[in-house]
């Protein structure tokens, strides 16, 4: 008799234990982008990115400017000089290379400065709702972490609403 509760309480077990396990999603971008918050980081990284842009273009300039002077002059100099010139010409377009992917770091490294405190904010309402609808796990479908859900198990109107923000907003492009 004591054997069948035992494989009774066997099978049993795993059955309470998978009740009890809650499963959520979201979409982490979309909260992300229709947070208030969100309008001051486009702007300024809008803004970073146009200080950027406008040195490359000064850095290109400046090579053009010396382009157009080794096109122009290059039959009057000596193999030397003609040869000093290509040389400048070579290192500048290197230089701007290296400028353009240190500008693209830049402005990868900004973003993710100023979208630190949004991902944090938003990371903590996902585990204040996450808690209060008894949920252990939430997957989030922005980052393909999700084969297939119900839209029952969406919690994103409730982290929207935890942060203030309309629950059925929805980002410009992402509709």
């Amino acid at each position: 008799m004591r054997l069948h509760f035992v494989l009774l309480g066997c099978f049993l077990g795993p059955v309470a234990v998978q009740a009890q396990t809650g499963f959520g999603y979201l979409n982490s971008m979309e909260i992300i982008y229709v947070m208030p918050e969100m309008k001051d980081v486009q702007k300024k990284l809008t803004d970073y990115s146009a200080e950027l842009d406008e040195e490359f273009k000064k850095m290109t300039e400046g090579y053009r400017k010396l382009e157009a002077d080794y096109k122009a002059n290059a039959s009057k100099w000596s193999e030397t000089i003609r040869q000093l010139k290509e040389d400048e010409l070579m290192q500048e377009q290197q230089k701007i290379q290296r400028s353009q992917e240190a500008f693209q770091q830049d402005l990868g490294e900004k973003q993710q400065l100023l979208l630190e405190p949004l991902l944090m904010k938003a990371d903590s309402a996902i585990k204040v709702v996450a808690k209060e609808k008894n949920i252990q796990y939430v997957f989030d479908t922005s980052k393909n972490a999700l084969l297939y859900a119900e839209e029952s198990g969406d919690i994103s109107k409730f982290v929207k609403m935890k942060l203030g923000i309309d629950p059925n907003a929805k980002p410009q492009g992402m509709e």
